[in-house]
């Protein structure tokens, strides 16, 4: 039996941004780990730029996306359909918008798709005939998580950026996040399993993918001791508290942290508390990131524009901000409220929402009615901060910072 695994990706600003960050897909990798031993699998990624193969001689199709790339995967499971294959989806959007997958596909995995993808091929083995729904009871277990396949979709790929899950989900309940409502409890897997696995990938360059890697500081800090031989460069995505701990952030760096990407979002500490993000302390960050930078650390953080304490001064102050802070990467983004959180819902209770075409939920484009802004002054405004933050006098100054502070490290910021 044959399985095509896809990972849908529209194009458009939030595609560029992922490729940016370029690193294996954890659905469909999640996917193939799981039945690579079952059936043979066949991958896609539209992220690094795959072209989908709709002469496939595969048996059953799986469409994984999130929202901004939902019509492209309902574009792809059409042409799927018209030659009579079997198309299931998975991932976060098919998982908070089930009925409206299931006009264009036979089956949704909602949720983590571990375990419950075998009862799926189970089905089609007997019979054919899928339940419109697979679903988990409960969290998987992360002792029992396959290692991503190596030999399906090589590394370089990924520009040789390659990824090892070592936890999910996360406590926080932001309320623009998918995180908590689409994994719930935070778990860890076995540190014998991610050292094995980042061995076995022969890459240089690790994502250790986490929703928060730091929020157990004893587990972290043995997970930094046991990589620290591996001699890899990695990066990951974390909340900025790691910077407080001085032996937590000697230890990650010792072991190769380079790159982290933190969510700071605002300059508004009425605009954090408001989401739910209130523990981000606006006035502690420049020294938080002096911290990283003294250990050479990339950061990484978007400017997130529109939340309802949002004015129109908000774009001259984040652009002050991120200056004086010293952001290294920034990115300015208009709030998307993705299906599945608490701000989606909070709008559409509110009749905010201005449009359902998914393919605008891109971080570049305004998809409900902002509270204190227009949608042209929050356009104007996010235009305005790109073109001031990437100036040739403020990037010039950032490159010089850079090089003082990171070293070689600078070159990938």
């Amino acid at each position: 039996m044959k399985v095509l695994l896809i990972k849908a990706c529209a194009r458009s600003d939030f595609k560029d941004y992922k490729a940016r960050r370029a690193s294996p897909s954890q659905n469909i990798f999640s996917a193939a780990a799981e039945i690579q031993d079952r059936v043979d699998v066949q991958m896609c990624d539209e992220t690094a730029n795959h072209k989908v193969n709709f002469h496939s001689d595969a048996d059953l199709v799986g469409i994984f996306f999130s929202t901004p790339d939902a019509i492209r995967a309902y574009e792809i499971a059409s042409e799927f359909y018209k030659i009579g294959k079997a198309v299931f989806f998975g991932g976060l959007h098919a998982s908070f918008m089930s009925e409206e997958a299931l006009k264009y596909g036979y089956s949704v995995i909602q949720g983590e798709c571990e375990g419950v993808i075998h009862d799926l091929l189970d089905d089609f083995q007997k019979d054919g005939v899928l339940k419109t729904i697979y679903k988990r009871e409960e969290a998987l277990d992360l002792k029992k998580l396959n290692p991503y396949p190596t030999d399906i979709i090589k590394k370089e790929d990924y520009d040789d950026f390659w990824t090892v899950t070592v936890s999910r989900g996360c406590p926080y309940k932001c309320h623009f996040c998918v995180v908590n409502p689409f994994f719930g409890k935070t778990r860890y897997r076995p540190i014998d399993d991610i050292v094995l696995e980042i061995a076995n990938s022969d890459a240089s360059f690790i994502e250790l993918h986490s929703d928060n890697l730091t929020i157990d500081k004893k587990y972290a800090s043995e997970l930094f001791e046991a990589i620290t031989p591996l001699g890899i460069n990695w990066a990951v995505a974390n909340d900025i508290s790691i910077a407080q701990d001085e032996k937590l952030l000697s230890l990650a760096a010792k072991s190769g942290l380079m790159y982290l990407l933190v969510g700071l979002e605002t300059p508004s500490q009425e605009a954090l508390k408001g989401t739910g993000k209130g523990f981000v302390k606006v006035d502690e960050i420049k020294d938080r990131i002096k911290k990283l930078h003294d250990y050479g650390i990339i950061v990484d953080s978007a400017m997130m524009f529109g939340f309802d304490e949002h004015d129109n001064s908000i774009f001259e102050r984040s652009l002050e901000f991120a200056l004086d802070v010293k952001i290294d990467v920034c990115e300015p983004v208009i709030q998307i409220p993705f299906p599945g959180t608490k701000l989606f819902d909070y709008l559409e209770k509110q009749d905010r929402i201005l449009t359902y075409d998914w393919s605008r939920y891109n971080g570049s484009d305004v998809v409900y009615k902002p509270k204190l802004l227009s949608p042209e002054e929050l356009l104007k405004g996010q235009e305005m901060f790109y073109n001031e933050f990437n100036s040739l006098t403020n990037y010039t100054k950032r490159k010089f910072r850079q090089m003082k502070q990171l070293g070689m490290n600078a070159f990938y910021a």
